[in-house]
């Protein structure tokens, strides 16, 4: 190999490759781009490849090109093979592909850890043939991830075809735009004992925070005694609920062993919308509303919670307890409880909202069992089909 091409592979830019000869060509860059980073010798080399497992990412749709910086973030946290599918326009019945190296600097004078990416380019004519490419790519003895980005319904034989050969699904969809019917395909248990939404890791900081609150022993008989759910968000399509909300509804729901009764609701309010659901609790019915607002300009286009509110049932009266982001930019939350034998002086505290790397890099890290998630999957589905249901 050039000069030229070990330094544009370090440096990330794609070399393009026959299928046949990705790994003889990345066997013979790792070695001069080792050399070209500064080490003296290929024993001791500047540049170490790691890799964990192998990511097959899933990008088939025109603005591919938006996801290469998340995937640069997932992959310099997590180092893999990253084989990421793209769409191309070529009208004939062959897949091209492209390596290149990512590379993360610990720290001053420590190894560049690269990893790899492998990108394949495949038209309509030739998306049948995606998993006979990716499987002679997947490193020996290694977990393959898969990482879907779009929806999966209409190629629902090649997610099948790859979900059935990984250890641990990710679901990576829009919030909002994407269907009950794209989650619920592509969180059938039938399909993998592993499956996430990433949206769901966008949760983590609320449902400490909430939990938080009862963790004292004779603080959680409250939680049996909760009459109604306030939960306030921010979207950049704020007619329908964001999924990041619906998951913390259905969270609660399932952790608090609530059964869902009557058809939720959807209206128009405003600028946004307001979605309601009743679910009956261990002291009688309670309320659930979810208030969706647009996105103030200057944020990221992703949802955000800004308040959760809830109420129980007391002795002497309602019992309250809010969770309150101080602005809607802000990573900061304001925590009052107005209740009995709490503490009732305000406390701020620092919960900023995890971009979509980070949630990635999270489901990636955590273990593949989540029993949480798991339970909350079907009050999602069962909220987001009624909400649907009632769109123009």
């Amino acid at each position: 190999m050039t000069e030229t091409s070990s330094d544009a592979f370090l440096e990330g830019q794609g070399i393009p490759v026959p299928l046949a000869e990705i790994d003889a060509t990345l066997e013979k860059l790792w070695g001069p781009a080792a050399e070209r980073a500064g080490g003296p010798e290929l024993e001791h080399p500047t540049v170490t490849r790691v890799v964990l497992a192998n990511l097959v990412v899933e990008r088939l749709s025109p603005d591919a090109e938006e996801l290469r910086p998340v995937v640069e973030t997932v992959v310099g946290r997590f180092p893999c093979r990253a084989i990421v599918i793209r769409e191309s326009d070529d009208p004939g019945r062959q897949v091209s592909a492209e390596v290149s190296a990512v590379c993360k600097i610990s720290e001053p004078g420590a190894a560049h850890v690269c990893a790899e990416r492998i990108v394949l380019h495949a038209g309509p004519a030739a998306i049948d043939l995606i998993p006979g490419a990716v499987r002679p790519l997947l490193e020996v003895d290694l977990p393959m991830i898969l990482w879907w980005t779009t929806d999966p319904v209409p190629r629902e034989k090649l997610y099948r075809d790859l979900a059935a050969e990984s250890s641990r699904i990710m679901l990576d969809l829009p919030d909002p735009g994407a269907s009950a019917a794209a989650l619920r395909l592509g969180l059938d248990p039938a399909i993998g004992s592993c499956r996430r939404d990433a949206v769901w890791y966008g949760l983590t900081h609320w449902r400490e925070l909430i939990a938080q609150i009862f963790d004292c022993p004779i603080h959680r008989q409250t939680l049996g005694r909760i009459e109604s759910v306030r939960i306030d968000a921010l979207s950049p399509a704020p007619s329908t609920p964001p999924r990041l909300a619906l998951w913390l509804a259905a969270w609660l729901a399932a952790q608090l062993g609530w059964e869902r009764r009557g058809t939720p609701r959807l209206v128009a309010d405003g600028e946004g919308s307001t979605f309601r659901a009743e679910f009956g609790g261990p002291a009688g019915p309670i309320a659930l509303e979810i208030g969706s607002r647009p996105l103030p300009d200057g944020l990221p286009a992703t949802p955000r919670l800004v308040g959760v509110a809830l109420t129980a049932r007391g002795d002497d009266g309602p019992e309250s307890f809010r969770l309150q982001r101080t602005s809607p930019e802000s990573p900061d939350v304001r925590i009052h409880v107005d209740a009995p034998d709490y503490c009732r002086i305000p406390n701020i505290v620092h919960a900023d909202a995890l971009d979509p790397a980070h949630r990635i890099a999270a489901a990636l890290e955590l273990s593949r069992f989540d029993a949480p998630f798991e339970k909350a999957t079907p009050f999602l589905l069962w909220m987001m089909e009624h909400a649907e249901a009632v769109l123009p």
